[in-house]
């Protein structure tokens, strides 16, 4: 009935609305209603699905948007003993938050079996999880394509091409020129390309993505350096370097790429139940600089997730989730630390591989 008055609408009155007011319209719309208006019309279909709109989807104002968080909580299935993986987006976080509701988005079934060590990554709306690139938002999902040589990847988002992008790095002892994989999502045909790199490395970090370009720790034959990949030219070089005193603590402790004001920055911290993070700064062409160091923080093993960009203060959650799913918000000014949990059905048997990515935003890719 909906669609049918969305039809007869659409017939009668959209010839009389401008374009740009349509766009205007439907780009402050939920990702939801925008899906199902596809079915209105093909001039809409057409809006929707165009380059230009997928770019500037969802609305985004001028001043900083509220922050909020997308929950990934994973268990075991125990028939298949694949890993079942449960999305949720989070209310917008602010400073009188004590807790944070959640809307259920989606689940998909991974084709991974019991617990393993994978990567997972979150940019611009959509998530990497092993070998699967999914909308959590819709729940579509689409596997990397086979015949790939990498050790590592990372995972990228061009916002001046509008493209996700997904980078594979090989063993150092494989890591010759043309060894080096980029897959860019929603290509024809769906296959990795090879591009060539005049420095051999592998990584040593997450990655993390910020205005285009992908950032990582590596080691290479001159020492240690983050390398930057430019998601727009595919091209790899060094960002800037490692100093020695750092090494023995990137090596030996637990370390997060994090986006640090717009900055490149290292959180480095002590594995197990941790009381103080170290802040590490890198510009390109110069060694990394002490910013910070985060004292008296919960006696928890905690994963560091990112920086507020509006008040400094340091966000994480706990390496587990279990009866409680909550994140931590640490002060900086005022060195005071709070407790927030998400309003969501815990359950015991979450897996570690669980995570909770920062800024969600909906995207119109894989829809």
């Amino acid at each position: 009935m909906i669609t049918k008055s969305l039809h007869l609408c659409e017939k009668s009155r959209t010839n009389d609305v401008p374009l740009d007011l349509q766009i205007e319209i439907l780009n402050r719309l939920p990702l939801k209603t925008v899906v199902r208006f596809m079915l209105v019309s093909k001039s809409w279909q057409q809006i929707i699905r165009s380059k230009s709109f997928i770019r500037t989807f969802p609305f985004r104002p001028l001043t900083q948007p509220p922050l909020r968080f997308l929950l990934a909580l994973c268990n075991t299935d125990d028939q298949t003993g694949r890993i079942n993986c449960s999305f949720f987006s989070s209310s917008s976080l602010s400073s009188s938050s004590i807790s944070l509701s959640t809307t259920f988005l989606s689940k998909i079934t991974l084709p991974l079996r019991r617990q393993l060590p994978y990567p997972s990554y979150y940019v611009n709306g959509l998530v990497m999880i092993g070998d699967i690139i999914c909308n959590p938002s819709t729940g579509k999902t689409i596997s990397l394509p086979n015949g790939s040589t990498y050790d590592t990847c990372f995972f990228g988002y061009d916002h001046v091409n509008n493209q996700y992008k997904v980078l594979g790095i090989p063993e150092y002892r494989r890591a010759t020129p043309n060894h080096y994989q980029v897959f860019t999502l929603g290509a024809k045909p769906k296959t990795w390309r090879y591009i060539d790199c005049d420095i051999p490395h592998c990584g040593w970090s997450n990655g993390l993505c910020i205005d285009g370009f992908v950032y990582y720790i590596a080691s290479t034959h001159t020492g240690m350096c983050v390398m930057r990949f430019d998601l727009k030219s595919e091209k790899i070089d060094i960002f800037a370097r490692v100093s020695d005193e750092m090494k023995p603590s990137i090596l030996k402790r637990s370390k997060t790429l994090i986006n640090y004001h717009g900055k490149v920055a290292l959180a480095i911290q002590p594995f197990g139940p941790v009381r103080s993070v170290d802040l590490f700064v890198f510009e390109a062409g110069k060694h990394a600089y002490k910013e910070k160091s985060f004292y008296n923080l919960p006696h928890l093993p905690l994963r560091i997730k990112g920086v507020m960009n509006h008040t400094g203060g340091i966000i994480s959650t706990p390496s587990d989730f279990g009866s409680e799913v909550s994140v931590f918000h640490h002060d900086i000014k005022g060195a005071s630390f709070k407790k927030m949990e998400f309003e969501v059905v815990a359950k015991h048997d979450w897996l570690s591989a669980s995570n909770c990515f920062m800024g969600y935003v909906e995207s119109l890719m894989l829809i």
